[in-house]
C-alpha cells in the first residue's frame, strides 16, 4: 500500500510537473499580461465632412469599436445561443463541449467538429493565426484562460463581437452594421442581428453576395434561436424568416471626393504616421460639403462629357474607361481633363474639389499639384495693384500696339486674343474684355515686380518672374492657390489660408488637434471691393456673359484665363459667399480646340455648379470710403448731359474724377 500510494503520488507529482511545463512553454510565447490588458484592435480612422457626415475611412481592418450597451440584446443573446451557450458558466473552455466534439470527431472522422468558445475565438483573433495545429489550440486554450483572468464576461463578449470579422475588409458588428445595412448598430432590427449573427461562422461561406441561400437558411436558424429564447413570438418569428436579406448592393461605398481625402490622407500621413492613419480609430472633421462636393462633380463631370460629344476630342474618356476594364496595365489617361476648388470665403474652407475626371484612373490632383499658366485670370493682380496706387476703374488707356524691347533679350511684341485694337478704353471695360496690350501698358508703368509682390501678397505662393509677360499670366500657379488669393478679393481684403482638416480626434474622443482660419488683412476694403466691382463687370457685360447666358442670376465676379494654343481654359469667380475656380485642360499641354476659350470652356461649369449651391441673395458689401460718380466712358471724366456713353463709376474716397468732360459740351 505504501509502494502504490508512493508511485500514485510520484506519478502526480510529475504529471503536474509536466503539465506546468507544457503550460509554461506554451504560455512562454504568448503576451504578457500588460500586453492582454492594453490591447486595442484596430480601427478604421473616419473622414467626415463639415456636416459630420461619412466621407471615406482609412483603415488596415475596417472596424469601429462600440460599446456593449449600444449592440442590440438581440443580436447579443443570438451569438452566444449560438457561438457558445455556455459562455456565461466557463472560465475560457468549456470541457463539456471539447469532449463532445472529441467524440464526434470519432465517430465522424469525415466531419471536423470545433469546439472553440468565444473567448478563444477572441484569442485566435486577437494574437494567434489560423493555421490547423495542435500546438496553436493548445496555445489558444492558455490564452482564453488568461483572458478570463483579465477581463469580465462582458468585456470579453464586447471586445469579441468589435473584433470579429465580416468578409473583406470589415471587422467588428458596428463595421458591419453599416456596411451591409447602411445603419449604426444599435437601430438593428431583431432579423438584420440575426443576418450577422449568421455570416460570423464563416464569411466567404455566407456570403449575402456570393451564397446569399446559404447565408438566408442559417439567418432563419438564428432566428429559431430568438424565438427559442422568447425574444420572438411564433408570429413574429414568422414573418421574419419570411423576409429577404435585403442587404446593401455588393459595391463599396463611393467616395465622391477621393482628391479631397487623398489630400486629407497625405496631410494626416506627414503629421502622425502610417499607424495612426490606419489603425488608431481616429476622426477628423473637414471642410467639404457632401453635397456641394456632390453638385461639383456633377456639374463640371457631365459638362466636360458634353465637350467631347460636342467637339470630337480624341482620346474620350469613354474608350479610355473599356480598355482600363480589360487592361490594368493602360497607360495613363490622356483624355480631357478638369479641376474644381470652391472656398468659403470668410473661412478658406475647402467645400467642394475635383482634382480629376477619375481618381482610379489617375490620382494626380490637378487641383492641388498641377501648375499651369493663368492666361489673363492673372490680370486681376495687375489691376489690383494698378487701384491700390492711386489709379482708378475710370482711368483711359489704350489698347494699341506695344513694343518691348530690353538689352540682351527678344523683342516683346504682345497680341490680344482677336488680333484687334480698340483704341482708348477705361481701365474697366479693358478687364472686363480682357485686353492685352492694354494690360501690358499698365505693367510697363507699375513695373512687373510690383505686380508679383501683390500676387504674392494676395495668396498666390508659386515663383513669379518679374516680366512683362507675367501681365498676360505667363506665370505657372495651381488652381488651389489661384482661387485663394481671389478669395482674398471677395474677403474684403483678409487673406485666408486654404483649410481642409478642422480637427482630429483620437479614439478616445481627445482633441489631438483643432484648426481655425488664419487671417492676414493684406488690402484695404475699399480696394478689393472696387477689383470686385471691376471683376462683375466680367461676369456682366466681358468675358464671362455665358454665366449669365446659363442662368446665374447672383452677384457675381470673376476673370477668365485662355493660353496660348487654347491649351488651359480658366476661370476664377466668387460670389458674396462662395469663391470657386475652374481649370480645363489635357495633362500634356495641347489645345483643347481652337476657340476654347475661358469664358466658353470653363464658366459654363462654374455657372452650372452656383446654381446648385449658392443661395445668397444679397450684393457685395460696399464700405463706407466709397463714393459714385457718374462718369464718361470715352474721357473717364465727370460726365456731362452730351456725355453718349455715361457709367456711374465706383471709386475709392478722393480719388474720383473733378474735373468734367471737356470733349461732350
Amino acid at each position: 500500500m505504501k509502494r502504490a500510494i508512493i508511485s500514485v503520488t510520484i506519478a502526480a507529482v510529475a504529471v503536474l510537473t509536466a503539465g506546468f511545463a507544457a503550460y509554461a512553454h506554451l504560455r512562454s510565447g504568448l503576451p504578457s499580461a500588460g500586453a492582454i490588458e492594453n490591447y486595442r484592435a484596430p480601427a478604421s480612422t473616419r473622414v467626415l465632412d463639415c456636416r459630420g457626415r461619412l466621407i471615406a475611412e482609412f483603415f488596415q481592418e475596417r472596424r469601429r469599436p462600440v460599446a456593449l450597451e449600444s449592440i442590440p440584446s438581440a443580436l447579443r443573446e443570438a451569438i452566444v445561443a449560438v457561438e457558445d451557450k455556455r459562455f456565461y458558466s466557463h472560465w475560457g473552455i468549456d470541457i463539456i463541449r471539447v469532449c463532445g466534439s472529441i467524440l464526434a470527431n470519432i465517430t465522424r472522422p469525415g466531419r471536423l467538429q470545433g469546439a472553440s468558445t468565444i473567448t478563444q475565438q477572441l484569442a485566435r483573433s486577437m494574437f494567434l493565426t489560423y493555421e490547423r495545429k495542435l500546438t496553436r489550440k493548445m496555445r489558444e486554450m492558455v490564452l482564453a484562460v488568461e483572458l478570463e483572468r483579465h477581463y469580465s464576461k462582458s468585456e470579453i463578449l464586447e471586445m469579441y463581437l468589435n473584433q470579429v470579422w465580416f468578409g473583406g475588409s470589415v471587422y467588428g458588428v458596428a463595421a458591419a452594421a453599416e456596411r451591409y445595412f447602411g445603419k449604426p448598430v444599435s437601430r438593428l432590427d431583431p432579423v438584420e442581428c440575426a443576418t450577422l449573427g449568421a455570416m460570423l461562422a464563416n464569411p466567404p461561406v455566407y456570403s449575402p453576395y456570393r451564397h446569399p441561400d446559404r447565408l438566408l437558411n442559417r439567418r432563419n436558424y438564428f432566428l429559431r434561436k430568438l424565438r427559442d429564447a422568447g425574444r420572438l413570438n411564433q408570429e413574429q418569428y414568422s414573418a421574419a424568416i419570411a423576409r429577404p436579406l435585403d442587404v446593401q448592393p455588393a459595391r463599396g461605398q463611393r467616395n465622391e471626393a477621393p482628391y479631397f481625402v487623398e489630400d486629407v490622407r497625405r496631410y494626416l500621413m506627414d503629421k502622425y504616421g502610417s499607424e495612426f492613419v490606419y489603425k488608431s480609430g481616429a476622426t477628423v472633421r473637414t471642410t467639404l460639403d457632401l453635397d456641394m462636393q456632390a453638385a461639383a462633380n456633377q456639374a463640371l463631370l457631365d459638362w466636360l462629357d458634353q465637350i467631347e460629344r460636342d467637339y470630337g476630342l480624341r482620346p474620350k474618356k469613354a474608350t479610355y474607361d473599356s480598355v482600363s476594364a480589360v487592361d490594368t496595365t493602360a497607360r495613363p489617361p490622356e483624355y480631357l481633363q478638369g479641376a474644381l476648388v470652391c472656398l468659403d470665403i470668410p473661412t478658406g474652407e475647402v467645400r467642394a474639389m475635383i482634382g480629376g475626371r477619375d481618381f482610379g484612373q489617375s490620382e494626380y490632383n490637378r487641383a492641388s499639384q498641377s501648375r499651369r499658366q493663368a492666361g489673363s485670370a492673372f490680370k486681376p493682380f495687375l489691376y489690383v495693384a494698378a487701384i491700390d496706387n492711386g489709379m482708378t476703374p475710370a482711368d483711359i488707356e489704350t489698347d494699341s500696339t506695344v513694343i518691348i524691347s530690353l538689352p540682351g533679350q527678344p523683342i516683346y511684341v504682345p497680341q490680344n486674343y482677336d488680333g484687334k485694337m480698340l483704341g482708348p478704353m477705361t481701365l474697366r471695360r479693358a478687364l472686363a474684355l480682357s485686353r492685352n496690350l492694354v494690360a501690358v501698358r499698365l505693367v510697363q508703368k507699375l513695373g512687373p515686380e510690383l505686380m508679383a509682390r501683390y500676387a504674392h501678397q494676395l495668396g498666390i505662393t508659386s515663383r513669379l518672374p518679374a516680366v512683362y509677360s507675367l501681365a498676360l499670366g505667363a506665370a505657372e500657379v495651381t488652381l488651389l492657390e489661384l482661387t485663394a488669393a481671389f478669395n482674398t478679393f471677395a474677403n474684403a481684403g483678409v487673406r485666408v489660408q486654404p483649410l481642409l482638416v478642422k480637427s482630429v480626434e483620437d479614439a478616445n474622443g481627445v482633441t489631438l488637434e483643432q484648426n481655425h482660419a488664419f487671417q492676414q488683412p493684406v488690402l484695404s476694403p475699399t480696394t478689393a471691393f472696387v477689383i470686385t466691382n471691376m471683376l462683375q463687370s466680367v461676369v456682366n457685360e466681358g468675358t464671362a456673359t455665358s454665366i449669365r447666358a446659363r442662368g446665374f442670376i447672383g452677384s457675381a465676379a470673376g476673370k477668365t484665363g485662355t493660353t496660348d494654343d487654347y491649351a488651359d481654359a480658366w476661370f476664377v469667380g466668387y460670389t458674396p459667399a462662395l469663391c470657386c475656380g475652374v481649370w480645363v485642360g489635357f495633362d500634356r499641354r495641347r489645345t483643347i480646340f481652337r476657340g476654347a476659350t475661358g469664358g466658353g470652356v470653363a464658366a459654363p461649369a462654374w455657372a452650372e455648379f452656383m446654381k446648385q449651391v449658392d443661395t445668397t441673395t444679397v450684393g457685395f458689401t460696399v464700405p463706407e470710403d466709397v463714393v459714385t460718380r457718374p462718369v464718361c466712358e470715352l474721357t473717364g471724366l465727370l460726365a456731362t448731359p452730351a456725355c453718349p456713353r455715361v457709367r456711374y463709376e465706383v471709386f475709392t474716397k478722393g480719388t474720383e474724377p473733378a474735373r468734367s468732360c471737356p470733349v461732350h459740351q
